[in-house]
């Protein structure tokens, strides 16, 4: 048997023995999902000994209306990985090269893996978006994989620079899984690039990460590739439900957005303080360098686990190194515990 990619998991014995831990670590909504959406899921659960609809039409009507696209254009995924899986069984052959920035998300390694490809990795300097060395990387590869905000720099290439991308013709994903905690996207943009695929995800901002629902946007032809070999019934019912009642709590949503908002700027303040290295962010988390610090990533890591915190090591991710971590933004309470708990580790 052939082994695969391993991703890589954050989590501890300690979180699998005590529910009060502080779970800084995998990028989760602090606050879970809309009381609407949790409603729903209740009425919904005596509906399970049935199928779903296994289009998932109604969820996506309900995307259309909120990004202002034709359902036609969405494809439904079990998570936004089942996407990026297909969407590597649609461009690539076996050989191919798959053209990933590093640092980024890891699950954009495994779909070119699993499906024989071959990554083809391009380091983003001091973690900036250099668009000349990315055009020059497109030229052998049959696909592009751009987190836009990136996983875990946290920014962005600029639109004049994905326009570069998208005019040669090259297939390019750009994954807009936390899109809802900036203010751009090119979801639009797949009305006039044939060759852009967007993913989204339910499992950020909308706090539906246990049930795994995602999708994508796209021109007629790569959707209608994508829905010819998706599996039937691969969204549950249970998550095509609490979808709708998801977008449609606006409220709910600007509320998190807000909370997340103030308490980045939080962070960003407090562990410069501390000397702490921290990159601008877009997004629900932050990546935090510990130069200026006499320890590495493990021993943070190690520290703040014993004090109940769990967050983010970064030193197996391509591109990072033990020198940084990754911290999701948290519930108030849950920020000022971990700017207490890192100004005792500073202090010995």
């Amino acid at each position: 048997m052939k082994s695969g990619v391993k991703y890589p998991l954050a989590r501890s014995t300690r979180e699998l023995e005590a529910g009060e831990l502080v779970k800084l670590c995998s990028n989760e909504s602090p606050v879970g999902p809309s009381p609407k959406a949790v409603e729903v899921l209740k009425q919904e659960a005596e509906k399970v000994g049935e199928y779903p609809d296994p289009s998932s039409i109604e969820p996506k009507k309900a995307i259309g209306e909120y990004l202002g696209v034709n359902p036609n254009m969405i494809c439904m995924g079990n998570g936004s990985d089942e996407i990026m899986d297909l969407a590597c069984k649609i461009f690539i052959d076996p050989g191919d090269k798959c053209l990933i920035p590093i640092p980024s998300f890891s699950m954009y390694e495994i779909a070119c893996r699993v499906n024989l490809g071959e990554p083809k990795f391009i380091e983003l300097s001091d973690f900036q978006w250099q668009t000349k060395g990315l055009l020059e990387a497109l030229g052998d590869v049959k696909l592009a994989f751009i987190g836009r905000p990136n996983n875990p720099t946290g920014n962005s290439i600029d639109e004049d620079g994905l326009r570069e991308l998208l005019e040669t013709g090259k297939p390019i994903i750009v994954d807009e899984a936390y899109a809802e905690f900036s203010d751009y996207s090119v979801v639009d943009w797949t009305k006039s690039y044939e060759n852009l695929l967007v993913l989204r995800t339910f499992s950020k901002i909308f706090g539906l990460a246990g049930l795994r629902i995602g999708y994508s946007i796209g021109g007629p032809k790569v959707i209608k590739a994508l829905e010819g070999i998706r599996p039937p019934f691969n969204v549950n019912r249970l998550a095509q439900s609490a979808a709708i009642a998801a977008l449609e709590d606006e409220e709910f949503v600007q509320e998190v957005k807000n909370m997340i908002i103030t308490g980045r700027e939080y962070l960003q303040e407090e562990l410069s303080k501390l000397d702490f290295r921290v990159l601008p962010s877009d997004t629900n988390f932050l990546m935090v360098g510990l130069e200026n610090l006499e320890a590495d990533a493990p021993k943070v890591c190690d520290y703040l686990d014993e004090n109940g915190i769990l967050v983010r090591d970064l030193t197996n991710f391509r591109g990072a190194g033990p020198n940084w971590i990754r911290v999701t933004i948290g519930k108030p309470d849950q920020n000022e515990r971990l700017i207490d708990a890192l100004k005792m580790f500073k202090e010995g």
